[in-house]
């Protein structure tokens, strides 16, 4: 061989020898259902490498009642190797059609690693006929906490070598969120009226880690306007039980909070249960925080 092509063939050598190597782990593809669920998990992975994270419900939506997957939806999840899920029934399409579209896909429920709130539905005639879970566990920012130790525990388990990284993440997004419980325990020691009227289920966990009592909603399922006689019964409750304000959320036409509060003359005011928005990973605590600024203001009052 030649000087001039040993040369050569030393330098290609080198070349790569000194070439970082390629990593032979496969990227993590991690799907979150909806909108409080992604932003959990964005600030779990922050920048860890080889992890990339997707919405499947535009953030525009709210909350997945009743969803109907698409085929934009099976695609998404048959490209996935975890989704993150709030569980115990809000996603009606977890089960058969998730397994369908990807059968070897891990899903993880994360609003079962919160205490667990059942609701009590009347049948016809005033007589209690049967209970279910409440899933809305995402909205009280102690439950928060718990969905995001439960994604951070996932991301390690399905990404061993980013465990570290998850774990620094998890704990300073928890603080972040330790920090508005607080705020939330302290504002609730000041509040001198405690029931309340909501739009619908969805604010039960945070009355009820919080101290307040849901006397009335105005729909009993979403999307079910009241009757006219379930509109007398809560406009005589609103006024019998010194209900200060009407609670009616952006997600939801405010006509018929509008008609109501009319009838009982109190104001109207929105919470937000954070399934519509922003997706910057700072905006579940933003939008949370406007909502203890509302209920201070409707409830710290004479």
């Amino acid at each position: 061989m030649s000087a001039r092509r040993l040369a050569s063939f030393a330098f290609a050598v080198l070349l790569i020898l000194s070439a970082p190597a390629a990593s032979s782990a496969a990227p993590l593809r991690v799907l979150a259902s909806f909108l409080p669920m992604y932003l959990f998990t964005v600030n779990v992975v922050g920048d860890a490498p080889g992890v990339a994270v997707d919405l499947m419900l535009p953030a525009s939506l709210g909350c997945p009642h009743d969803y109907s997957l698409t085929p934009s939806d099976m695609r998404k999840i048959a490209a996935a190797d975890l989704f993150i899920a709030n569980g115990l029934g809000m996603e009606e399409f977890l089960g058969a059609p998730v397994r369908k579209a990807n059968p070897r896909i891990r899903v993880v429920e994360t609003a079962s690693s919160a205490p667990l709130l059942r609701e009590t539905h009347d049948a016809s005639g005033g007589h209690h006929d049967y209970a279910e879970i409440n899933p809305h566990a995402w909205v009280s920012p102690g439950n928060a906490i718990l969905q995001v130790r439960s994604i951070e525990r996932a991301l390690s388990v399905a990404s061993p070598g980013n465990a570290s990284r998850f774990r620094a993440n998890a704990d300073a997004y928890v603080r972040r969120l330790e920090a508005l419980d607080r705020e939330f325990a302290d504002a609730s020691r000041t509040f001198r009226k405690r029931n309340i009227v909501t739009f619908h289920n969805v604010f039960d966990h945070l009355a009820r880690d919080y101290g307040l009592t849901i006397v009335g909603k105005i729909e009993n399922a979403p999307g079910q306007e009241p009757s006219a006689g379930e509109i007398r019964e809560l406009v005589r409750t609103i006024r019998g039980k010194d209900v200060p304000v009407l609670f009616a959320e952006p997600q939801y036409p405010q006509r018929i909070a509008d008609v109501i509060a009319r009838e009982a003359g109190v104001p109207v005011r929105m919470l937000d249960p954070v399934s519509t928005g922003s997706t910057h990973p700072a905006a579940y605590e933003e939008v949370m925080r406007r909502n203890l600024q509302t209920l201070k203001e409707a409830l710290s009052g004479p």
